[in-house]
C-alpha cells in the first residue's frame, strides 16, 4: 500500500476545489450569501495633535494608501480611551454573484442592520484581487463634502467587503472619519465597523 502525503499547496488547492464545488452543482455563476456579525463603534471626539494625527495625511489620499497608513489609522483609533467609543452589535449580509470559472465575483450587494447613517451606498468603488479571494472597496475622496450631510467633509472613508475562497468566510471592515466644514471640534463623527461570518450558497435570487 502506498501512502501519499499532501503538501500545504496541494491541500489549499484541494480545499479551493471543494469549496467551489460545494457552492455550485452545475449552474454558473453561483449566488453566495454571507451572514456577518460584528461591532459598530462611533466617537465624536477629536484626535489630539500628535504624530498619529499627522500620520492621517498618509491615508487621506487613496492613491498613496499603504500598509503603513492603515497601521497609523488603527493606531489613531486606539489612541482614544475605551470610554470615548459608543459600541453596539451589528449584523450584515453580503450577496455575492461569483464566476466560478474564473474564480472572481461578478457583482456584490450588501446590507447592514442597523444601518449607520454615515454610509453612502452610491460611493465610488474599486475591485481588489488577492490570492485568497476578492475585495470590493467603496470610498469617498478626502476633503469632499459628504453626499448626505452638507456640513460634513470627508477625512477618510472606506467600506471594504471581502470573501475568502479558502475559508469560505466573509468580512466587512468600515472606517469613516468626518469633520465639520467650519472646523468645529468635538462634533466630528468617527465610525468603525468590523464584522465576520460564514458564507453559504444562496438558495433564492435577490
Amino acid at each position: 500500500m502506498r501512502i501519499v502525503f499532501l503538501t500545504d499547496q496541494m491541500t489549499r488547492v484541494l480545499f479551493l476545489f471543494y469549496f467551489l464545488f460545494s457552492l455550485s452543482a452545475a449552474a454558473e455563476p453561483t449566488k453566495v450569501i454571507c451572514e456577518l456579525n460584528g461591532e459598530y463603534s462611533i466617537t465624536y471626539k477629536d484626535l489630539k495633535k500628535t504624530y498619529l494625527s499627522e500620520g492621517i495625511e498618509f491615508f487621506k489620499n487613496l492613491a498613496r494608501q499603504t500598509q503603513q497608513s492603515l497601521f497609523l489609522l488603527d493606531r489613531a483609533k486606539s489612541s482614544f480611551a475605551e470610554t470615548d467609543w459608543s459600541r453596539d452589535k451589528i449584523y450584515a449580509v453580503q450577496y455575492w454573484d461569483i464566476d466560478t470559472d474564473n474564480e472572481i465575483f461578478q457583482s456584490l450587494k450588501y446590507s447592514i442592520e442597523p444601518s449607520p447613517i454615515w454610509i453612502y451606498p452610491e460611493a465610488s468603488s474599486r475591485i481588489e484581487m488577492h490570492p485568497e479571494g476578492s475585495s470590493v472597496v467603496h470610498f469617498l475622496n478626502n476633503e469632499d463634502k459628504h453626499p448626505l450631510f452638507d456640513d460634513l467633509l470627508v477625512d477618510f472613508y472606506q467600506v471594504e467587503n471581502s470573501i475568502n475562497w479558502f475559508t469560505g468566510k466573509g468580512k466587512l471592515k468600515v472606517d469613516i472619519w468626518l469633520k465639520h466644514k467650519d472646523g468645529a471640534r468635538g462634533k466630528s463623527p468617527k465610525v468603525a465597523i468590523d464584522a465576520f461570518g460564514k458564507c453559504e450558497p444562496q438558495k433564492k435570487k435577490f
